[in-house]
């Protein structure tokens, strides 16, 4: 019997093979958060990934154990941020990274050897916007692009674009934008991507990776702040907080930064934890691995931020069963609705954060009911299923167009 064209079209919609570019590791937000898109869309949606990194990285790795077909290749970057304090070492790393941009461009016919089959590649998908490679394999194959839109740029990592006329640029050679939350969204619309072209798909994380916490068990509150430790992160903010506390308190106060350093950042966190006399209370761990199984440990986790794209540490707390405390800035408070399933704080406001700790400590009934309320809306809105399941649908639209 002759299959109808009609169903025949319906299936080569659903049987897709996408090409994911990606930039970093394990140690950063954007690509966790592609891993775990690209697992849930081969798992439920019959999506085949495609992985190209920059270097060869924990993100091959994972690859290679789990048979998804990937590729390294260096690629330049169409911008970039640098959020040190030093004005010296911000221009030191902007002219090296300008010289790379003016480098890159030569060197992308090179992927042209590297082995991927682009005639059975459906749609480009770049992880990244400070990533352009994606715009050279997209013209020179015609195959669709969607980029994927993580952050502010300017507001919360310090971005400067080399790339002359550089949203026109981007706007002329995207398919489909997605972006991470309804700020980052409205912060590019201003920037001027078009509307029409831009959807906001929240980042998904898998609920089964995170044990719910046990109830508190002990006089020590246990606070974590984890992510790059850097100004526009706001680790000080926590520390003069905690310094603001009374005595009784901080005495029974355990505070740990996890994440890789900014040097004078560092040093300057570490200056203010001897002034204010907190090496008992205030600890800087460095980057960890086993985050899911590291937050167990803790009662609250704090989100500081300048300005968050999305907040995936946040949701990471909300799933471990952490009450979360975030700054009222960048997506945050998309996130927590305050009083009801986390705090929010006002951002730059210590003597605030403070208070709000004071509350959860004297309070520990409270402090459960709100991560209680955050892991169950974390479990119901934040899900890597309805992640993959919008970003779908949103290839299957490309595909008809």
């Amino acid at each position: 019997m002759k299959v109808p064209e009609q169903k025949i079209q319906k299936l080569k919609i659903r049987e897709l093979k996408i090409l994911y570019i990606a930039s970093g590791d394990f140690k950063y937000g954007a690509p966790k958060s592609l891993c775990d898109l690209m697992l849930a869309l081969r798992k439920n949606h019959a999506i085949t990934p495609v992985l190209l990194t920059k270097k060869k990285n924990s993100l091959n790795e994972l690859c290679d154990r789990e048979g998804i077909e990937n590729y390294s290749f260096w690629y330049r970057d169409i911008m970039a941020g640098a959020p040190y304090r030093n004005p010296f070492m911000r221009l030191f790393k902007h002219v090296v990274k300008y010289g790379l941009f003016l480098f890159g461009a030569l060197t992308y016919r090179g992927i042209n050897r590297i082995g991927i089959d682009f005639s059975q590649i459906n749609i480009i998908h770049t992880n990244l916007n400070r990533l352009d490679i994606g715009v050279y394999l997209s013209k020179k194959y015609t195959i669709p692009h969607v980029w994927h839109i993580r952050e502010f740029g300017e507001d919360d990592y310090n971005v400067v674009m080399y790339k002359r006329g550089c949203i026109k640029y981007m706007m002329e050679n995207a398919n489909k934008f997605i972006a991470i939350s309804n700020a980052v969204k409205t912060a590019w619309i201003k920037k001027g991507i078009n509307e029409e072209k831009i959807t906001r798909i929240y980042n998904g994380i898998d609920p089964a990776n995170f044990k719910p916490k046990k109830l508190r068990n002990d006089s020590i509150l246990k606070i974590v702040i984890v992510g790059h430790i850097q100004p526009n992160k706001g680790q000080l903010q926590i520390i003069e907080a905690i310094g603001r506390l009374s005595s009784e308190i901080r005495l029974n106060i355990c505070l740990d930064l996890l994440g890789e350093s900014y040097l004078d950042y560092k040093k300057l966190l570490i200056k203010r934890i001897k002034e204010l006399n907190l090496e008992k209370q205030v600890h800087l761990i460095g980057y960890q691995k086993n985050i899911p199984d590291i937050l167990s440990n803790y009662d609250i986790g704090v989100t500081c931020s300048k300005s968050e794209g999305f907040g995936r540490i946040s949701i990471e707390y909300m799933l471990a069963g952490l009450a979360v405390i975030a700054s009222d800035t960048g997506a945050n408070t998309e996130i927590i609705t305050d009083g009801i399933d986390g705090r929010i704080y006002r951002y730059g406001d210590p003597a605030h954060l403070a208070e709000i700790i004071n509350e959860l400590f004297n309070n520990p009934g409270r402090l459960e009911s709100l991560a209680y309320a955050g892991r169950k809306k974390a479990e119901s809105h934040f899900s890597i299923d309805n992640c993959a399941g919008e970003v779908y649908n949103l290839y299957q639209e490309m595909i008809k167009n």
